[in-house]
């Protein structure tokens, strides 16, 4: 998979455009001199680079002695910007070239880039130089440059104040050094509202387009194949045989492809409710369009807590990422050609396959789960998903560039993936009709047809699917013990596979003695799982991370049938169970069979263990 990209640098003759301003540095009986030469404007096709020349940009310490820190950081500094005109975004990389007449030390030197740390010069790495008679380069910073962003500079150099005065290794020497950027431009294809957070892609992740028929072709990387302002979001797939190349605009068949995956780009919402729910009261319907606004891990970080606050959604700062790739649909098992052959508690990653029209890899618990999906594909950081990114895909779902309406469920019995309701009812209909599943096509169709787009996150074909009924999907989200550590499940009948303290030992009739799970799989490390507090409560939303689509959605009601309580929300009366110590596990979407029980915006809890309606989601951080 080749972009097409076009070298630049600047500096040097014509196109080669290097020096943006040269330092001279001596060191004599404790004087250091800094001049700064005539401006230099220099202008390419797209990119200015202006090295500023106010009153205030010229740096002239005379006579001036070696300082500290603190002093160095008071400098006035060299400032320059560098500007892209452009339709396309460019990397960029930033050097300081020492002139090879240098004989200046370059542990000496203190050098401050903006707000960076301070460091030694000779602390930064050193690169190949791209200028001439040079002696030592060393990299300052390495960037992206969106269309028609501009970036500033502050460049402040100092000698150390920790310089003794015996010290004849600075005595009578020179620095002389000059600032140099070369990049390359990036010509794919880029969508301004996403503010850096496109699509990221690695080699064996093919960018596709999705036909209306679903016919799949390998997309075009300058050419627009995602807008998420019209709800077309990013697909990618990758191969069953990654030997088999393909041209862009050639179609991939069906055959060819083992999974598929959507790109959720990274975002900040506004805070709408603070979630901090304790028990049932009342509810009414709260649904509204979720503000986002998408951004990059570069820019600031927002830590909302409050209603009306921003807050970056946690799903993508706990990976420190642009984004992410979710599954389109539930994980299938390969080779399954009926429902029962899908079911396998196992480790066994090479089955895995994301498709529509295979059937959910079930009855299968949450360590293994956990396994097949972490070592899947090792290379993008692939995982079992988690409760907070299950909110990241919702929230995205009713905003502006999702469906912003219920989900379609998938009603289809045979737990094949992709399907849609040819019934539509209104949230919180339980009339018999409502909760028909089957797998005739009066009652259920696949994912590119006009019912089963519906199913979808984004109400067309290039959304998520089985995020509404389908199989029950576990997720890492788990509640802890009072001593901080996440629970294996209620008792050693009923766990998750994973070592840790059971909640109940000796509920389900459990007459083992045994309180810890301790033959089974660890936990993988943070960030790959969400810890909750403790609560024997499962009305206690309190506990909720934000984003993660849970207390948020409150308030709660309670709609009893008998004996048996169930805690509605109050975004389309979705079944709300929070985890507790008796079911310590996230579980999201509800079964086939569940009518309009089933949603996006359900949760409950469970044990953690292995039945037949339960399967599981992968995720990609790259």
């Amino acid at each position: 998979m080749k972009r097409q990209n076009k070298i630049f640098v600047w500096g040097l003759i014509g196109v080669v455009i290097v020096l943006l301003f040269v330092l001279s540095v001596s060191y004599a009986y404790w004087m250091l001199r800094e001049v700064q030469k005539n401006a230099n404007i220099i202008t390419t096709e797209c990119f200015h680079l202006t090295f500023e020349e106010q009153s205030n940009s010229n740096i002239q310490l005379l006579d001036a002695y070696p300082i500290s820190d603190e002093d160095g950081k008071k400098l006035t500094p060299y400032t320059f910007r560098i500007t892209n005109q452009c339709k396309m975004k460019a990397k960029y990389t930033l050097r300081l070239e020492l002139d090879e007449i240098s004989t200046m030390d370059s542990k000496y030197v203190k050098v401050m880039l903006n707000q960076n740390p301070i460091l030694k010069l000779n602390e930064f790495s050193e690169i190949n130089p791209i200028g001439k008679n040079v002696k030592v380069a060393y990299l300052m910073e390495e960037m992206t440059i969106l269309p028609q962003e501009e970036k500033s500079y502050e460049f402040r150099l100092w000698l150390d104040g920790g310089i003794s005065s015996d010290n004849m290794e600075v005595m009578n020497r020179l620095l002389e050094a000059k600032i140099t950027v070369d990049g390359e431009y990036d010509s794919s294809y880029t969508e301004s509202l996403l503010n850096g957070a496109d699509p990221v892609l690695k080699d064996g992740l093919i960018p596709v387009t999705i036909a209306a028929n679903g016919e799949v072709k390998k997309a075009n990387l300058a050419n627009e194949w995602y807008r998420y302002e019209t709800k077309n979001w990013a697909n990618a797939v990758i191969l069953e045989d990654e030997s088999i190349l393909y041209e862009d605009g050639d179609v991939i068949p069906e055959s060819n492809i083992e999974s598929y995956f959507v790109w959720i780009p990274r975002y900040r919402y506004q805070i709408f409710n603070q979630g901090l729910y304790y028990g049932l009261s009342e509810n009414s319907d709260a649904t509204r369009e979720i503000q986002i606004v998408f951004e990059t891990k570069k820019d600031k970080i927002f830590q909302g807590t409050k209603e009306g606050e921003w807050l970056t959604h946690p799903a993508f700062t706990a990976f420190d990422v642009n984004g992410l790739w979710v599954g389109k649909f539930e994980t299938g098992y390969k080779g399954a050609t009926i429902s029962t052959e899908a079911e396998h508690n196992e480790q066994n990653p090479s089955k895995v396959q994301i498709k529509p029209n295979v059937y959910s890899w079930r009855t299968i618990d949450l360590a293994h789960s956990h396994l097949n999906s972490f070592h899947y594909k090792r290379e993008y950081d692939s995982h079992l998903m988690k409760n907070t990114e299950w909110g990241a895909v919702a929230y995205l779902s009713h905003s502006k560039y999702g469906v912003m309406a219920p989900i379609r469920i998938n009603n289809n019995s045979s737990y094949l993936t992709g399907y849609g309701s040819v019934i539509e009812c209104e949230p919180g209909n339980l009339a018999s009709e409502c909760m028909v599943h089957g797998t005739s096509s009066d009652i259920t169709v696949p994912y590119q047809e006009g019912n089963g787009l519906k199913a979808s996150s984004t109400g067309n074909i290039m959304g998520i699917y089985d995020m509404s009924g389908g199989a029950h999907e576990g997720l890492m989200g788990v509640m802890s013990d009072k001593h901080g550590r996440p629970f294996s499940g209620r008792s050693s009948q009923l766990h998750s596979g994973f070592n840790g303290p059971l909640s109940c030992p000796t509920c389900d009739n459990d007459t083992s003695g045994i309180t810890e799970i301790t033959n089974g799989i660890d936990f993988p490390a943070y960030p790959y799982y969400d810890l909750y507090a403790y609560s024997e409560d499962t009305f206690d939303a309190t506990r909720r991370i934000l984003g993660d689509a849970t207390g948020e959605l409150g308030g709660f009601k309670a709609l009893t049938s008998g004996s048996y309580t169930r805690g509605l929300n109050s975004w389309y009366q979705s079944d709300s169970f929070f985890i507790t110590a008796q079911d310590p596990f996230f579980y999201r979407g509800y079964e086939a069979q569940f009518g309009t029980k089933a949603g996006i915006f359900q949760y409950t809890s469970a044990t953690g263990t292995y039945f037949n309606g339960t399967s599981f989601r992968i995720v990609l951080a790259i």
